[in-house]
């Protein structure tokens, strides 16, 4: 076949043309620093890209309620700690009313200090968190668990939360652990060792003293379970972190581009560019004469 001048110069204007292309292509890799930025530069890359981004949005998710969920766990130990100091006092109150030497009106300024405590633990009881959930009534989280009685009408359930992938976490500690199924009903004997106090019965602060005793006990279990809960939020919102960085890794090695190897790959484009440039200038020069 016979290679006209005008083939020639066709040819040589394609491989230019080719030439500026591939700088186009690594002028966009330098310096966005991606080497996959749309599904047609690696297909299978792009799509595992996305789905671990998808992992990534799904962790900071999980932190965000990790981070919530730590704050109504420590909301909620400050609420059995100001129980427990309530029932400290209490029961110091109760070994100076069970002494002989109290008069009934003593002990009716000491019920009416009592009182004072017992209302003091049932606000703390009905604490609730950020979004106005109550936090001591398990599963229950919009009904007020304990009433001005001290009966409780939460359940025994307690709150968890995703805390990573394929993974839960308990975040909640119920206020049954108050109740009498779990040695005795706390707010209740409160008000029992006011009533004592008020009506001059020594036997009854007497036995107000023993049922603090085990108040006490269960406070400790709750404020124990309420930092277990905490201890594991934390140990699940580090593996998260590391989680997250080894995506962020992943995602950086399937569409990022190396930055050494992109420059050189433009300068190796430039300078082909050049070159191909100049052969088209010299073929055309060269041809010119006889078009």
């Amino acid at each position: 076949m016979r290679v006209t001048s005008t083939h020639i110069v066709e040819l040589a204007a394609a491989a230019t043309s080719r030439a500026q292309s591939r700088v186009a292509d690594a002028t966009t890799i330098a310096t966005s620093g991606l080497r996959v930025q749309v599904p047609s530069d690696d297909p299978v890359a792009w799509a595992t890209a996305q789905r671990e981004r998808m992992r990534q949005t799904l962790a900071t998710g999980t932190g965000g309620a990790i981070a919530s969920s730590r704050t109504d766990l420590e909301e909620s130990d400050a609420a059995f700690a100001t129980i427990t100091e309530v029932v400290s006092r209490a029961r110091a109150i109760a070994v100076q009313g069970a002494s002989a030497s109290p008069t009934a009106g003593d002990r009716t300024t000491l019920a009416t200090q009592v009182t004072a405590l017992y209302q003091e633990a049932v606000a703390a009881a009905n604490t609730r968190g950020a979004d106005g959930h109550y936090l001591l009534a398990g599963a229950q989280t919009s009904t007020q668990p304990f009433d001005d009685a001290g009966v409780y009408h939460g359940d025994a359930n307690a709150r968890a939360i995703a805390s990573g992938e394929h993974l839960s976490q308990t975040v909640g500690v119920p206020g049954s652990l108050l109740t009498a199924a779990n040695g005795v009903d706390v707010l209740p004997e409160l008000a029992k060792l006011a009533a004592a106090l008020g009506a001059n019965d020594t036997a009854g602060i007497q036995v107000s003293l023993t049922s603090l005793s085990t108040a006490t006990s269960q406070l400790g279990l709750a404020r124990g379970r309420a930092g277990t809960a905490l201890a594991a939020l934390t140990s699940a919102d580090s593996a998260r972190t590391q989680l997250q960085d080894h995506l962020t890794g992943v995602i950086s090695d399937l569409v990022e581009a190396d930055t050494v190897g992109a420059a050189s790959t433009l300068a190796q484009a430039t300078n082909t560019l050049a070159v191909s440039r100049a052969v088209s200038q010299h073929v055309i020069a060269t041809l010119a004469p006889s078009s």
